[in-house]
């Protein structure tokens, strides 16, 4: 009897898995209708959908070893949280500014700042480099030695996908 019960407990359970895995994979609708983007990724590529934009892994030695070259098959760079760490290595400091596109901080409640800024990881950047802001997109023009950037806020995690749009509309701009 006991077998029985458990056997339709994990029954249950298997049907429950089987009917929600689709939902969980489902990537997010992104709602932008301009130019085409393509982006590269360094960390977590977003689960979105649009058939506009599209995410490409891109790894910290293929950004290093040639920035023009990413430049020119880019519009932007994301940078997600699972990078963070590495990213804030001042080695890359240099290649940041050697790029011609824009530098997308992910969720980044510390901005740009430990990215660009020399001494300074995202894990010991101090607290006070918090400005409320969800992402950070970041741009240094070598030309006239001048960094700019544009802060994202998220008052709502449910209105991610409307941050999504207004980032790529910014890129886009860019």
């Amino acid at each position: 009897m006991n077998r029985f019960i458990i056997g339709i407990g994990v029954a249950c359970l298997l049907v429950i898995a089987i009917w929600l895995t689709p939902t969980m994979l489902e990537k997010h609708e992104v709602k932008y209708d301009g130019a085409p983007l393509e982006i590269g990724v360094v960390g977590d590529i977003p689960e979105i959908k649009n058939e506009k934009i599209h995410l490409e892994t891109l790894l910290f030695e293929a950004l290093s070893d040639n920035s023009k070259k990413v430049s020119e098959n880019f519009n932007a760079i994301m940078i997600t949280p699972k990078a963070f760490e590495e990213a804030s290595n001042d080695k890359f400091i240099n290649v940041y500014e050697g790029l011609d596109i824009p530098i997308v901080f992910f969720d980044s409640a510390k901005t740009h700042k430990p990215f660009v800024h020399q001494g300074l990881t995202y894990d010991s950047a101090y607290e006070y480099l918090k400005n409320g802001s969800h992402t950070t997109i970041y741009r240094y023009d070598a030309k006239i030695n001048k960094e700019d950037a544009w802060y994202f806020y998220l008052e709502n995690q449910k209105e991610v996908d409307a941050l999504y749009t207004e980032i790529f509309k910014k890129i886009e701009q860019l």
